[in-house]
Formats: C-alpha cells, structure tokens, sequence
C-alpha cells in the first residue's frame, strides 16, 4: 500500500516511463494467484488445527482426570470440532481479509493509471514500451506451445505475436537489448497496429492472478527469473529436437546452431546457479 500511497499523490496527468512501470507493478502486485492464496490459508488453517488438537490432548492428558485407575484420559469431542471450526475461520478469515485488501489495492491502482490516461484492462493498447525486453520474451515463449483456443488468440490479440514472427525456440533467435530485439519489438507492435480493429480482451484482477500478463517492474531478480523461463523453454525445445544427452549436442545441433545452443544452455545453469544462491541468502 506504500507505493499506492505515493503513486496517489503524483500531481502529473501523465507520467514516464518509470512512474508508469510503478503504477503497473503495482497493480500487479494486488493480483497474487487466488487459488495459491487459498491454497496457502487452507494450510495455515490446518496447521493450526494439529497445533490446537496436540495442545487440548496434552492439556487433558495433565490436568485432565481418568475414569478408570491407569488409563488415559479421554479428550471431549467437542474440543476437537472447536479446533476444527477455529482453524478453518482461520484459513476462511484470513483470505477473506486479504481478498479485500487486494481487491482495494487493485481498484487504487487502477485509478492511478486511469489518471494518468492508460488503460489498465489494456496495458498494450499504447504499445510494449511498459514491457521489458525480458518479459516479452517470457511471454512469447509461453506462446509458442499454446494449443490453439482462447488464450492464444488472447496473446495474440494482446502482445502481437504470431507464428510467423522471427521468434524461435531451439536456439532462442533473440536476445534482451539487442538490435534483433528491438526489431522483433517493432514487428510486434505493428501486428497489434494492424489488429486495433479487433476487440480486445480486457485483464482484470482474476486473469492477471491466473496468467501473469500485467508488465512488471525490470528489476534485477525479476529479469533473472523471466530469463530462466524462456532460456529453459529454449533447452527443453532443443532437448527434444536434437538429445537429451548434451555432451553429444556438438555431433547433432546443426552447425550454426551449435554456439547459440551452448549459450543457451549454459546460460540456464548460470541462472539456477544464481537463484539458488539468492535463496540461500535470503
């Protein structure tokens, strides 16, 4: 809610580049995945369920009195439905609790955007500039092996892509801050100038929590995680193509693809490399 305050008290009517990359990360931001979330309080009310059972059995079991000389201590019934109920008002409250918050965050954000003239169900209906290099790529790759239906004609209407475009997979052909990119850049842009006439499905709070397609803010952990995603997209595709065995890649990847597959390959390991010792870090 910090940067929503912030963002709240910007004066301008429109804003650059940064201030919007803001606005849309936080946006993003309140669309956390809704069944992750559920999933997460359900187990936090579970946990507290075991926790409150083992409590009321050790405390019957130590103040509690037998019936019968040397048996155990019998637990009320009802003791255990009340950790039950309470666990799971836990879990429900504690969802619903953040459930309203992030509907709240979303609509704020969203009025930020709409008052700086951007629409926030359409981030791409001004182009990709809010997007990184990056993430474009992440999302592209995710395209590729789309099964044709909804939600590759959403990515297509959406970020321009198409199946003739010069992205490939097996080698990646493209990458960050290269001239190649910012070609493919432009050639996505102007598929979306050529399908403007096409309506576009709008991103709300349920798709985004779901899909990931909001542009988030380039940060540096951020571009190592969409970079691993798309560069282990390529090596799974090359996997497939030309041996899992990828000491024996130099006698059957094409020749000039050979250099960009290594690139690819040892760019991934890096990666998990680096993640891991962030994880471990933190």
């Amino acid at each position: 809610m910090g940067i929503l305050v912030v963002m709240e008290k910007l004066r301008t009517e429109s804003f650059g580049l940064e201030e919007e990359r803001v606005a849309w990360e936080g946006l993003a931001a309140s669309c956390a995945g809704p069944i992750r979330r559920a999933g997460a309080f359900l187990l936090v009310g579970f946990v507290f369920f075991v926790a409150a059972t083992t409590a009321v059995v050790l405390f019957y079991n130590l103040f509690g009195s037998s019936y019968v000389e040397g048996a155990g201590v019998t637990v009320p019934q009802g003791a255990f439905y009340a950790t039950m109920l309470l666990g799971l008002a836990l879990a429900v409250g504690g969802y619903l609790v953040w459930l309203f918050k992030s509907l709240r965050s979303f609509r704020g954000f969203r009025r930020v955007l709409l008052r700086g003239g951007i629409d926030p169900k359409r981030p791409t209906s001004g182009g990709l500039k809010a997007y990184s290099d990056e993430q474009l790529l992440e999302l592209r790759s995710r395209y590729e092996r789309m099964p044709v239906g909804g939600l590759r004609d959403r990515f297509e209407r959406t970020f321009g892509f198409h199946k003739g475009d010069s992205f490939s997979l097996g080698p990646l052909s493209v990458m960050p801050g290269t001239f190649e990119m910012g070609s493919l850049r432009m050639e996505w842009e102007t598929q979306g100038i050529l399908r403007s006439g096409e309506p576009m499905q709008p991103i709300g709070w349920w798709t985004e929590g779901r899909r990931r397609l909001l542009p988030r803010k380039p940060d540096e952990v951020r571009k190592l995680v969409y970079t691993l995603r798309y560069t282990d997209a390529s090596v799974r595709e090359l996997k497939r193509r030309y041996g899992y065995r990828t000491e024996r890649w130099y006698a059957t990847v094409p020749e000039g693809k050979l250099f960009d597959a290594v690139r690819d390959l040892e760019t991934s390991q890096r990666i998990h490399v680096a993640l891991g010792r962030r994880s471990l870090v933190s």
